[in-house]
């Protein structure tokens, strides 16, 4: 099972404007996709219905055509990251200023684009580069080391940024991720 949380905060700016679109089930899929970027391409309502409708229905469809079918409903230039995780691996793709790390056995490492093996407690924190802007690795790992519970762990980190920022800056938008085996599973 992957316990997640979801942080969406519109900081500074007049409206919320990244997506996040998800869909739950023995593997999750996750669609982050950002207008932080240089020149960022708003998303008209059409695509957000076709992206939403199709990460809704792609339960069970490989992760390499799930990345080629949204490709072509993506917007060419837009920060997006593509995430497929359950109990034994992660795939991402990513393109933009959207990142992902992973805590594993004690340490942090950025995960760059591919699959990868993944075991139980692992944590995955993925965002936007507005998100990670005020966050140090070593504060990363220390927060996804003590934290009971994806909840818990986007709260700490919270409330590191708000602590520097006072959540006055850009969209923040992030996921923690934790495999959880049958016997970790929190009730």
């Amino acid at each position: 099972m992957i316990e997640y949380y979801t942080l969406m905060h519109k900081g500074s700016k007049e409206e919320y404007t990244d997506n996040i679109f998800m869909n739950f089930g023995s593997t999750v899929t996750v669609l982050m996709l950002s207008d932080s970027g240089e020149d960022p391409i708003p998303l008209s309502e059409e695509v957000k219905t076709r992206v939403s409708t199709y990460i809704t229905a792609c339960r069970g469809i490989p992760f390499d055509e799930v990345s080629t079918k949204l490709k072509g409903y993506i917007p060419v230039g837009t920060d997006y990251m593509l995430i497929h995780i359950n109990d034994t691996s992660i795939n991402i793709e990513r393109h933009g200023q959207i990142y992902a790390s992973i805590v594993k056995r004690g340490e942090i490492k950025m995960l760059p684009n591919g699959p990868f093996s993944i075991e139980d407690d692992d944590r995955v924190v993925c965002g936007t580069a507005e998100f990670f802007k005020y966050l140090s690795k070593p504060a990363i790992l220390s927060d996804a080391l003590t934290a009971e519970s994806c909840e818990e762990w986007m709260d700490n980190l919270v409330c590191r940024i708000s602590d520097k920022t006072h959540l006055a800056e850009g969209n923040l938008t992030a996921v923690t991720l934790i495999v959880r085996k049958d016997e970790n599973i929190r009730i």
